[in-house]
């Protein structure tokens, strides 16, 4: 039982996953989803990751000119896949919250793909 603790209370913030930092589960909770928005959100979010990663792998295998920008493109894509699965399945008071979760959600992952 010590050990569990410990290794819980070893957990720090740069630990968790860009799309479930603290200042994006601040928006996450403030939506205050039910059951099925939550599973909604959980796919939605696994299958636009996914499809960023796709992108990626995918632009740079083809080559050629302008990558990067292919990329951002596709990506930006998956964003507003992301975003408008996730607007027909939320209520006007959920929008805001979102709106926010999803801008903080690309400050991160750009953030994080440029430290690499």
């Amino acid at each position: 039982m010590a050990t569990f603790t410990l290794t819980e209370s070893a957990i720090t913030p740069e630990d968790l996953p860009p799309w479930l930092k603290p200042e994006l589960l601040v928006h996450i909770a403030a939506m205050d989803m039910n059951e099925n928005q939550n599973i909604e959100f959980r796919e939605s979010l696994k299958e636009c990751l996914t499809g960023m990663q796709g992108v990626m792998q995918r632009e740079i295998r083809k080559g050629g000119v302008n990558i990067p920008k292919r990329i951002k493109r596709g990506i930006n894509r998956e964003y507003s896949k992301f975003d408008k699965r996730m607007k027909e399945n939320l209520t006007k008071t959920q929008l805001e919250p979102w709106t926010s979760y999803l801008e903080g959600l690309k400050v991160v992952m750009s953030e994080r793909s440029t430290k690499r």
